[in-house]
């Protein structure tokens, strides 16, 4: 048996198909299923129920949608380096839409009236997210793009991954247990469901109208990172937040940390300037209005120093006066107290009397034979009443 080389197999296809002349001019009928056009050269695939097939076209002008019917006339060519088959278009024509894409334009439209991609039902992200849950398949390079945006920006930020299909007969159910599981898991502040570019038949399960409405029910903000930024789905209009791409919703949720501490240095920086001028502006306002203070005292002062004088001569003047006129007035009232005095009246001959109650004696309280004191200026006398006698002190001087 003869063993071929790679090239060898590829070099004989390639014989093949450019000997054979049904494949020369041919006009195929078919869905758009992607379209792209870079530098002037199209890549697209058009699909029918069963089979897929490649096209490009160089100096393309006009750009198409995924959905559209065309008639694409051109070239079936075999590319060895690539091993890959397609057809080089040089003519195209549109005529009409694809079922694929009219089962997607209905849903849509069936879901937008009964108010699914209304605005005021959207959840906005927090401000400030510390974990996010991602539904996408853990082994593709859609995950790693997302841990590389969020380690570069956030090293501190968690990432759970739920494992699901993105494609194929699985990926609608596995898709939805994700959403409900993240959706009822406390540690994730936001989902993201995820996946990278693709046809329109390898983004159908994210035209799911079943996927939609659990993602309209969920609690959590949702993010659709679908595709890339060309590609719309159902899931984009159903969510809280559509991401042109997985790199970009990774962006979204993450706050960049070297950003928000030049942030909090700028705002420390802010208020310490600011905290220090108020203090200058009010420590100047305090000494001028102090000096302003002292000023006003001194002209007060001096522009009543007279006053102040004058006021002191009075009232010093009126205190020598009342003292003198009460110095007068105290020793007139001595006087008369000192004539009043009993101790004057006993230097003048008198004495006084009391009875043995040392009260002084009176008719009604003594008689003959009481004991009583004669007291003088300097001597006291005991002596006893021997006699009474009524006499008349008037008649008698």
């Amino acid at each position: 048996m003869k063993v071929f080389t790679v090239s060898q197999i590829n070099r004989i296809i390639k014989d093949i198909i450019d000997n054979e002349v049904l494949l020369e001019d041919v006009t195929v009928s078919g869905e758009l299923s992607s379209f792209s056009i870079t530098r002037g050269i199209a890549y697209f695939t058009i699909k029918d129920a069963d089979n897929l097939l490649s096209c490009v076209q160089f100096g393309a002008k006009q750009n198409y949608n995924v959905g559209d019917m065309i008639e694409c006339r051109g070239n079936i060519k075999y590319y060895p380096k690539g091993g890959k088959l397609s057809l080089n278009v040089y003519e195209i024509k549109f005529s009409g839409q694809g079922e694929l894409y009219k089962q997607f334009l209905e849903l849509k439209d069936k879901l937008d009236k009964e108010g699914l991609f209304d605005k005021e039902n959207k959840i906005p992200l927090p401000r400030f997210i510390n974990s996010i849950g991602v539904v996408t398949s853990s082994t593709g390079a859609v995950l790693q793009d997302i841990k590389n945006v969020t380690s570069r920006r956030n090293p501190n930020l968690d990432i759970y991954v739920y494992d699901a299909q993105v494609q194929g007969n699985y990926a609608v159910q596995q898709l939805i247990e994700g959403i409900t599981y993240f959706d009822n898991y406390s540690d994730v502040d936001v989902v993201i469901v995820a996946r990278g570019g693709g046809s329109i038949e390898d983004l159908s399960p994210f035209n799911s109208e079943e996927l939609a409405r659990v993602a309209f029910i969920c609690n959590k903000p949702l993010i659709s990172a679908v595709g890339h930024e060309t590609d719309f789905s159902i899931l984009d209009f159903v969510a809280d937040l559509r991401a042109p791409t997985p790199s970009a919703a990774a962006e979204l949720v993450t706050y960049d940390i070297q950003e928000l501490k030049s942030y909090i240095n700028n705002l420390n920086y802010t208020i310490s300037s600011n905290v220090e001028n108020v203090y200058n502006e009010l420590n100047n306002k305090l000494k001028t209005t102090t000096l302003n203070i002292e000023n006003q005292i001194n002209d007060i002062v001096n522009d009543n120093k007279l006053s102040v004088v004058n006021y002191y001569n009075q009232i010093k003047s009126l205190t020598e006066n009342i003292y003198q006129t009460s110095t007068h007035a105290v020793d007139k009232m001595i006087n008369i107290l000192d004539k009043l005095s009993p101790l004057r009246i006993l230097k003048s001959g008198y004495s006084y009397v009391l009875n043995s109650d040392n009260k002084p004696i009176t008719d009604e309280n003594t008689k003959v034979g009481d004991v009583v004191d004669i007291i003088t200026e300097n001597v006291k006398y005991n002596a006893k009443i021997i006699q009474k006698e009524k006499f008349n002190v008037r008649e008698k001087h």
